[in-house]
C-alpha cells in the first residue's frame, strides 16, 4: 500500500491517538507510555526484570527501574537525556539516600526536575517506582 503524502503525515497522529486509546495491550489497564505530540508520558515503573523484582534492595532496584525506563524510552525514540520530569514513590523514606545515589550513578546533569515522596505499599511489594515525562 502507497501512503499519499498527507497519510504520511497523519499517520504518526493516527498511531499516537490508537495507543492512547488501545493502550499497550498488557494484562494492566494502563499503557506503558503514551506520546502526545513531542511528549512521552510514561506509567510508573519499578525493578522488575524477567517476570520477577530483583534482589539487592533499594539500590538494585532503583537501577532495574531506570534500566527499564531506558528500555522504554529506546521503544518510543527517546533517550535519558530527554527527561524533563521524574515522580519517585518510596516505600520506606530512610531509603531516601540510597535511592539518590543510585539514581545518580544512572542519569547525568542536568537532572529532570524531581519530586518524591513516601507511600505505604507499592506493587509487587518494590521498594521504589519512577514515572517520568520526556519530550524533544
Amino acid at each position: 500500500m502507497v501512503l499519499t503524502p498527507i497519510q504520511r503525515q497523519l499517520l504518526p497522529l493516527i498511531l499516537n491517538l490508537a495507543q492512547l486509546f488501545l493502550g499497550d495491550g498488557g494484562p494492566y489497564p494502563f499503557s506503558e507510555a503514551v506520546r502526545v505530540g513531542n511528549t512521552l508520558y510514561m506509567s510508573g515503573q519499578i525493578g522488575i526484570k524477567d517476570g520477577k523484582l530483583v534482589k539487592g534492595g533499594i539500590d538494585a532496584e532503583t537501577k532495574q527501574t531506570l534500566d527499564n525506563i531506558q528500555n522504554t524510552l529506546s521503544k518510543y525514540g527517546y533517550q535519558k537525556s530527554d527527561l524533563i520530569k521524574c515522580t519517585a514513590m518510596l516505600a520506606d523514606m530512610d531509603d531516601f539516600d540510597d535511592f539518590n545515589k543510585a539514581y545518580k550513578m544512572e542519569l547525568s546533569k542536568p537532572y529532570p526536575a524531581r519530586s518524591a515522596f513516601g507511600v505505604s505499599e507499592l506493587a509487587a511489594g518494590a521498594s521504589v517506582e519512577i514515572e517520568c515525562i520526556a519530550a524533544k
